[in-house]
């Protein structure tokens, strides 16, 4: 099917993997799940964080500490005393795994004097720095380098393998905790979001049920919240506007068949009446009353389908595929003769291949009715044109006398015509049901602003502007 097929009556396998995709509960469920891991990937970034700036601080004291330590012992006992010192410390590891690694060295000498570090890290000592780093050994530390004295430089390091195992853990744990809260969010608003699509799915049934005038019973104590009480006023509501619908039908029906089978009557004996005309009798009168009877039926027949179609809106039922170029070219080709014989040139330019939804019986007497609008006003020398695009949209164009600018917003009224014709009849009632034709097929028809003569748009809904009124 073309893109010519009216969104809103689309149908086929795919509808419901599209709903579905559209679902505001597949949302919430996507939605809840995400916020969740967001959530928890948030808060563990900031624990993280928090974690490795205490680790980062207790490994910064733990080094400063060291180094205020053996300051004092090179300032009172020497740097002999500081050297043993610093064999003693080198052997110790500190409750938290971590193992002390000292470098003393002369300024401007590239061998150590002492410590147990081969090699003086990328550290200035007259500028106190420290940081993390990796020693010769491929040992990861957090030193501090500092100058004890103008001709000795002392670097003191902490390894922390045991706070990067800790931290691998907390990462783990988080992990593993933040998945189990993941999915049990997961598993409890999917569960919530099932149950709740079950219960909308009960409340279109529902609504579908009173629509159509049948009733579904309303089960279990789901019924009894907000939601139920919606449920129970939505269908009393649909319920009783379509039983008022179905009496109005029955009602126009039966009007309609009272008054047909009178005039029917009538006419029958009107026809008795003038076959028994004596000779040289003037037919005419009678004749006149059967055409004002045979007007009075179409008139009727116009206002019973003006209110079937209006009865019908949104309702898909009875509704196929139809080729509209292909049946907008065959009325087109019948036209053309009528057109020719009033002296009226009839154009068309019809896009191939676009589809709607639809009544192919109502949208010929939609189409028809907008010609035979147009050809019974076009003087003799005029053209009208018939155009079809994609969307579908459906303009017929001509170029008489036009609309006056104040009957454009009642053209669309029962019983408003237009300018008299003489030798013509019209009740005001073709345009009245072409619009309720178009609304039956979720399209809006319009008479929009033209230069010269009328011009008359059919297209849906969605493609008209929504602001600012029709144009």
């Amino acid at each position: 099917m073309s893109d010519g097929l009216t969104p809103a009556f689309t149908t086929g396998p795919g509808s419901n993997s599209q709903l579905a995709a559209r679902s505001i509960f597949t949302r919430l469920v996507l939605g809840a799940t995400l916020f969740a891991l967001a959530s928890i990937l948030i808060l563990f970034a900031v624990t993280w964080l928090q974690a490795w700036e205490s680790t980062e601080r207790s490994l910064d004291l733990a080094v400063d500490t060291d180094i205020a330590g053996l300051a004092d012992i090179y300032a009172t006992s020497g740097e002999a005393e500081l050297l043993t010192r610093l064999n003693d410390r080198a052997a110790l590891v500190s409750m938290e795994g971590r193992q002390a690694r000292y470098i003393v060295q002369r300024p401007g000498d590239n061998a150590p004097i002492g410590g147990n570090i081969t090699r003086w890290p990328t550290l200035a000592a007259s500028l106190s720095e420290s940081g993390f780093l990796t020693l010769d050994d491929g040992t990861r530390v957090y030193a501090r380098a500092t100058r004890l004295s103008p001709d000795l430089d002392l670097a003191v390091a902490r390894t922390y393998e045991g706070d990067r195992v800790a931290m691998g853990n907390l990462v783990a744990i988080f992990l593993g905790v933040a998945a189990l809260i993941v999915l049990a969010a997961w598993l409890l608003v999917r569960s919530a979001a099932g149950r709740l699509r079950r219960r909308i799915g009960d409340i279109s049934e529902a609504l579908r049920a009173a629509e159509s005038g049948s009733e579904i019973a309303i089960r279990g104590d789901d019924w009894r919240d907000e939601i139920g009480e919606l449920a129970r006023l939505s269908t009393r509501a649909i319920a009783r506007c379509a039983g008022l619908a179905r009496t109005h039908r029955h009602m126009s029906d039966q009007i309609a068949h009272e008054i047909r089978t009178p005039l029917s009557h009538l006419d029958h004996r009107l026809v008795t009446a003038l076959q028994s005309l004596p000779e040289n009798s003037d037919p005419l009168p009678i004749q006149q009353c059967r055409q004002e009877i045979r007007g009075v039926v179409a008139m009727l027949d116009s206002l019973l389908d003006i209110a079937a179609s209006e009865s019908r809106v949104g309702d898909l039922s009875g509704l196929e595929d139809v080729d509209l170029s292909e049946l907008l070219e065959d009325l087109a080709e019948l036209y053309t003769a009528s057109a020719e014989e009033a002296g009226i040139a009839l154009r068309t330019a019809i896009a191939p291949d676009v589809h709607i939804m639809g009544e192919r019986m109502q949208l010929v007497r939609l189409a028809s009715n907008l010609l035979d609008n147009a050809i019974k006003y076009v003087p003799r020398g005029g053209t009208v044109r018939l155009t079809l695009a994609k969307g579908p949209v459906i303009e017929v164009i001509d170029d008489g006398p036009g609309i006056e600018p104040a009957l454009r917003a009642l053209v669309f009224d029962r019983f408003r015509t237009g300018q008299p014709i003489p030798g013509r009849t019209s009740h005001g009632l073709g345009l009245a049901l072409a619009q309720a034709i178009a609304l039956r097929h979720n399209m809006r028809i319009a008479l929009v602003d033209s230069s010269e003569g009328a011009h008359f748009v059919v297209k849906p809904h969605a493609m008209w502007p929504t602001s600012g009124g029709l144009p």
